[in-house]
């Protein structure tokens, strides 16, 4: 987590109130099931303010549901910044995180004709897994890869090479690196990584022939009409697609951060629109019913609310208590929500779900970090608004000033965070040419390559710039692995034998 990220997280939790959502005319698509405009949805586009919303992210979408229809569905910006293609409900943005869900999903279908399926040893299940020596292997079930009680480390190789590089050519290479992957500290106590939706993508697809992704859009995407989702980037229309954007400075600029087949993986490689997932919200508030039809058996909604393992943190005012296999279990607003967010450079995605009410919340967004706090924002005016609670407009305004006033923090830190790092960018004790080569271990291969005398590293289809940290300690600041990180070169009798990527070491290939 880099600096902005730090500072916005510690604004979005201490100063968010319910607030404002997105206004306009709703536009309607091909699978929102909207209904006409009612009081409720009048009160929700009263709400919106998309000044401010242009302020925190280029694009961004929202969908509503309540009592088995999407009452609300709007986008707003574009899908880049400068660019003429506008965000409708039915633009497709990375949504990361939010397919555990999915995963979660196809795995408790395939275990209703598989009794057994998810208290098994997964060894039991594909035998030529092959743990760390240190991992509790007998202990390691379908069940507990979904909900994060696996006990083994999330920091590893499979996870990098899934997420952000996509260096590996078959599943069986990658999957020969989880040996890699130690016991984790936490034991059997929950965890969140996404090693564990990750390797049960692989064991379903060794089960049934069938890549992930093809058994949620024969499960999921098809029998839901979703039509603007997708598990392979190649599916959908590249001109279409909201792109990802960080906020550097004083202006968004397009994320370097690269997404392709390669790295969309079984705990985060979905694309999808607002109303897309609303028709997903629907069909689990509607007990596997969407627009009067049967798509899934009641029994698959209850495997996703029932709980499996406990968790206590509290994220943007939500506090999670539990975990399904797919969705965090909260308590927000005096109710019990279900909800997956998920985030990656560029992009934040929130879905949640109320069942006791009928309500159902998607917000996405292409602003990265930055516009995280506007997804929440708006989802906390959109429940204010559905629960009706007292003074909801008054507060919705007063949380848009407190929004107004972080942004005008936000910058300043960034101008101070700017200058502190202009003042690194110190003379190199060594010429530029030294630090060049191929550096490698279990994450990978890393590539430090000089461009214009500056260093690049590309490791896999990832690739980031570097500026100096600390000069006289061959040390560099690099966002390669979606976080910041310190590069530091490992020297011994003048020549470069290595390099320390974070905690992880890297050795100078001959």
């Amino acid at each position: 987590m880099n600096h902005l990220q730090k500072m916005l997280f510690v604004m979005a939790a201490s100063s968010i109130t319910p607030s404002s959502v997105l206004a306009a005319t709703p536009i309607e698509s091909t699978n929102s099931a909207l209904a006409p405009k009612s009081s409720e949805t009048e009160s929700l586009e009263r709400s919106l303010n998309p000044k401010l919303i242009k302020q925190f992210s280029p694009g961004l979408a929202v969908a509503v549901v309540s009592n088995g229809k999407v009452i609300f569905s709007k986008g707003f910006g574009t899908t880049q910044i400068g660019g003429s293609v506008t965000v409708t409900p039915d633009t497709p943005f990375y949504i990361a995180s939010s397919t555990k869900a999915f995963t979660a999903h196809i795995s408790s279908d395939l275990a209703r004709t598989h009794p057994h399926l998810m208290t098994t040893p997964v060894q039991k299940l594909m035998p030529t897994l092959r743990f760390h020596p240190s991992v509790s292997a007998e202990q390691v079930t379908l069940e507990r890869l979904l909900n994060h009680t696996h006990g083994i480390s999330g920091d590893g190789p499979v996870t990098y090479r899934t997420a952000f590089t996509g260096e590996f050519q078959s599943s069986s290479e990658l999957l020969a690196l989880l040996s890699h992957h130690p016991a984790s500290a936490a034991g059997n106590n929950f965890e969140y990584s996404n090693l564990g939706p990750v390797l049960a993508g692989y064991i379903l697809e060794h089960l049934t022939g069938k890549a992930w992704q093809d058994l949620v859009d024969a499960s999921i995407f098809r029998p839901l009409n979703m039509r603007n989702s997708a598990n392979r980037l190649t599916q959908l229309d590249p001109q279409k697609i909201a792109q990802g954007h960080e906020f550097f400075g004083d202006a968004f600029m397009v994320s370097k951060a690269k997404k392709v087949d390669k790295n969309m993986h079984a705990a985060g490689g979905t694309y999808s629109s607002a109303n897309d997932l609303a028709a997903w919200l629907g069909v689990h508030l509607q007990q596997g019913q969407w627009q009067g039809k049967a798509i899934f058996p009641p029994e698959l909604v209850a495997d996703a609310w029932k709980q499996t393992a406990t968790q206590n943190r509290t994220v943007a005012g939500m506090k999670r208590v539990g975990w399904s296999l797919g969705w965090d279990i909260a308590e927000y607003k005096g109710q019990k929500v279900y909800l997956r967010p998920g985030g990656f450079t560029g992009y934040s995605a929130h879905m949640s779900m109320m069942p006791e009410r009928g309500f159902g919340v998607v917000v996405l967004s292409n602003g990265g970090t930055l516009s995280s706090m506007m997804n929440q924002h708006i989802v906390d005016v959109i429940y204010a608004s559905l629960l009706n609670e007292p003074e909801h407009e008054t507060k919705r305004l007063e949380a848009e000033t407190k929004l107004q006033s972080n942004y005008a923090k936000m910058l300043q830190a960034q101008l101070a965070e700017r200058q502190k790092r202009a003042a690194r960018q110190l003379p190199l004790p060594l010429p530029m040419s030294t630090y060049a080569g191929i550096f490698e271990n279990e994450l990978g291969s890393l590539q430090c390559q000089i461009k214009d005398n500056q260093l690049i590293l590309k490791m896999g289809i990832a690739e980031a710039d570097t500026e100096v940290y600390k000069a006289d300690e061959h040390a560099f600041r690099t966002e390669l692995l979606g976080r910041g990180q310190i590069l530091t070169y490992v020297m011994k009798d003048g020549k470069v034998v290595g390099l320390n990527l974070g905690e992880k070491f890297f050795a100078k290939k001959n």
